[in-house]
């Protein structure tokens, strides 16, 4: 009998980051009768934050008793799991096969009706359950794979003969490796550097749509969404990053008055895409992690939708600025892994309350609290309402 539990390098780390998170929030819930006044603490902001704090000093209380009490266990003639919650087993002729992913092995049975056993990468030495189970059971990623492969070679779709399968399917591969190198490249030079501007944003947009047309034009051939092992190459890099960084830098440049006008063709554009892309021939919505992908491809598709509305209704924009003018009451920075400049504003024009805009960080560096600035309010190319802050 073989057993294994929390490598000891995850388990100092969760023995001493539990007790000083659960500290924490503990801090954040009892702040209101701690706190003498008022003005001390937000009151909307504490009702957001204890439902929070409660579930984060759950889920540590979960993580160490899970950490003391959790195993796997290969036995004589089965293996087994102890977690906080359920104990799952399987004998050894009721197991399939196995996958391997980031954060977890996972052991699936021959009947579905039974639950798989996850046995967590943080425990100690998991290579020697990997290597036990490779040499009694398949990998079920490799071998969808060479199923997979097989399809594509047998299926007349994609050629008349079996070599002109073979070649679609090389076409394939180097087109998807060519929109997922391109779409990386865009969507950096779209969000770290911009330059040329128009240039930078126009390939942005053009690479989602380069993929929607080869998803039609290999009629299945090519898959959006990513599996490990799968024989079919993906597109998802390529759509993902192009569309983040159009979406991060329409966020970054621009400053909208008014959003009225653009959650409707955001949403048209998002859902059009989506649309196209669930009825690519890899969805056969079968299972859960079917339905689970239209949900994701929606969110960053509204990002791509929303960038490309924003970047062209400012970019293209030729309408007369009506000027005003307003005081910094304030100034900060929003750091991650890229840092946004935010200024706060008197009110002016059409803007009667005082509001934080994002600006560039030269102009940022050059405010401080108290200087005068112009505002440049202009109606935008599809009459989505903008402004741009200057000295």
């Amino acid at each position: 009998m073989r057993e294994y539990k929390m490598s000891k390098g995850w388990a100092i780390f969760i023995y001493v980051a539990a007790p000083l998170l659960i500290a924490l929030f503990c801090w954040i819930l009892i702040m209101p009768f701690v706190l003498t006044t008022a003005d001390d603490i937000n009151t909307s902001v504490y009702w957001l934050l204890a439902p929070m704090s409660l579930g984060m000093i759950a889920l540590m209380v979960v993580a160490v008793i899970d950490t003391i009490k959790g195993k796997f266990v290969i036995g004589q003639d089965k293996v087994f799991t102890v977690s906080t919650f359920a104990n799952r087993k399987l004998m050894f002729d009721e197991i399939k096969g196995y996958r391997i992913t980031d954060q977890y092995i996972f052991i699936e049975p021959k009947n579905e009706r039974k639950k798989r056993i996850k046995v967590s990468t943080y425990f100690g030495n998991t290579y020697e359950i990997v290597a036990w189970l490779s040499q009694h059971y398949p990998d079920l990623d490799v071998l969808q794979a060479d199923q997979e492969e097989e399809e594509i070679l047998n299926n007349k779709d994609y050629g008349w003969t079996s070599q002109q399968r073979v070649e679609r399917l090389v076409k394939a591969h180097q087109a998807a490796k060519i929109l997922n190198w391109t779409g990386g490249l865009v969507g950096a030079w779209t969000l770290l550097l911009a330059r040329p501007y128009e240039y930078a944003i126009m390939a942005s947009i053009a690479v989602p749509i380069l993929c929607i047309i080869a998803l039609k034009y290999f009629n299945g051939l090519i898959r959006a969404d990513e599996k490990k092992h799968s024989a079919y190459p993906s597109i998802f890099w390529a759509i993902f990053a192009s569309s983040m960084g159009l979406c991060l830098r329409s966020l970054i440049d621009y400053n909208i008055f008014d959003y009225a006008k653009v959650w409707m063709p955001t949403l048209l554009i998002s859902i059009v895409f989506t649309s196209v892309i669930i009825g690519n021939k890899e969805f056969k919505f079968k299972t859960t992690e079917d339905y689970l992908t239209i949900p994701v491809f929606l969110l960053f598709l509204s990002g791509y939708g929303y960038g490309a509305i924003v970047t062209l209704n400012c970019m293209y924009d030729q309408s007369e600025p009506e000027i005003f003018n307003a005081t910094v009451l304030n100034k900060r920075v929003s750091s991650g892994k890229s840092s946004t400049y935010y200024v706060e504003l008197t009110p002016w024009g059409k803007q009667k309350e005082i509001e934080e805009v994002s600006v560039s960080k030269e102009l940022y560096k050059r405010l401080d609290k108290n200087d005068e600035v112009n505002i440049y309010f202009m109606q935008g190319y599809f009459d989505i309402p903008w402004f741009e802050v200057t000295e």
